[in-house]
């Protein structure tokens, strides 16, 4: 058998070693420039450092890259205005916040060539509308993974929300639904027939009421770092989840699936920007051009398992099986029924995660 490394390596070579870096020319060349960079956990393929740190001359040991596992964290910082990075990856509605309190730069897309790679329905999300301050890493999906002991699977959000229907009682205590309060949200107003951008305080009352009988019937609310090992252990069966963890869980583990029930499932994003406080500006924007070379963004995607913003004919031929896994790129008719992740004021949020501290303590 061909271990995991190997396996990898070979898939990564397939698509070749090179980089065409277009652009980088136009970036002044000195000595000991620096780059401080933070994102997401398990997010990166990281021999890219190695090959940005060559390409732009800037030393490997003055490329800082440093891991979050609570964005709120790095919301905080951005907030006091002292992240101490030049670029940040964030998810949608820290993007959102930080958009409207200013605690970006604008980023100055002649020095990112390589953003007209970027397909046109990622370019002005409802959170940066005029694509000024952020340019999409990644998406993925929220739906729902199911131990192969699940025969039914999961392809209605009644199984989850409903204890009449009897997948909640008969699955009891080995189900999780995610710590994201919104992603919570989204889909119990899905269950209920609601339009996505109904926030009005009579919906937020009856998600309230679905999501207090939903209660005694799960294990817990939990993020990738409970989920990920309980569905390959088997104590728990059935997760709300995001698709690259379960696409990565199936390479290690084949007895688990991953679905959009009927009613859809969430579309986010996770961004690239520019914190108001950095100091390495032009080594910044060096390296958004270089996430965004196609090259590049279809090796990043093949190890991480989450499908970038490029356009298609530029990725399809490297990306052609991640093309084929519907958990990482779902079938543009199941698109169709998903929705974006919601752009929130803080007045809203706040009523949000106020019912979810009172359903969590119930």
């Amino acid at each position: 058998m061909i271990n995991e490394n190997r396996r990898r390596f070979l898939k990564l070579a397939a698509i070749g070693l090179a980089v065409t870096f277009t652009g980088c020319a136009a970036f002044e060349r000195r000595e000991e420039r620096e780059l401080k960079i933070c994102n997401w956990s398990y997010y990166i393929h990281e021999p890219l450092l190695d090959e940005f740190a060559k390409i732009s001359g800037i030393p490997r040991d003055k490329i800082v890259y440093d891991e979050y596992d609570d964005p709120s964290v790095v919301l905080t910082k951005l907030l006091a205005g002292r992240t101490g990075y030049d670029v940040i990856i964030l998810p949608a509605y820290c993007v959102d916040i930080a958009v409207r309190k200013r605690l970006l730069k604008e980023i100055d897309w002649k020095k990112v060539p390589n953003i007209k790679n970027v397909d046109e329905k990622f370019r002005y999300p409802s959170y940066d509308p005029e694509g000024k301050y952020s340019v999409v890493y990644m998406w993925g999906s929220t739906g729902f993974a199911w131990r192969h002991e699940v025969e039914e699977g999961v392809t209605t959000l009644k199984q989850i929300f409903d204890p009449d229907y009897g997948f909640l009682p008969k699955y009891r205590k080995k189900i999780t639904m995610l710590e994201e309060a919104t992603e919570v949200f989204c889909f119990a107003k899905a269950y209920l027939g609601k339009d996505p951008e109904d926030w009005s305080d009579k919906t937020l009352e009856e998600v309230r009421e679905v999501l207090l009988r939903q209660k005694p019937y799960l294990a817990t609310y939990g993020g990738a770092s409970i989920y990920f090992e309980g569905l390959k252990k088997g104590s728990i069966w059935v997760s709300q989840a995001y698709s690259g963890d379960i696409a990565r869980l199936m390479e290690e583990f084949e007895g688990v699936n991953f679905g959009i029930p009927e009613e859809g499932g969430t579309i986010w994003t996770d961004s690239i920007c520019i914190p108001l406080d950095a100091k390495n500006i032009d080594a910044a924007h060096e390296f958004i051009n270089f996430l965004l070379d196609p090259n590049v963004a279809s090796r990043n995607s093949l190890e991480i398992y989450y499908a970038n913003p490029l356009k298609r004919e530029l990725v399809e031929e490297s990306l052609a099986e991640l093309f084929k896994n519907p958990v990482v790129y779902p079938p543009e008719d199941l698109i169709k029924k998903m929705w974006f992740e919601p752009s929130l004021s803080d007045e809203l949020r706040e009523k949000i995660n106020n019912i979810m501290i009172e359903i969590r303590a119930a």
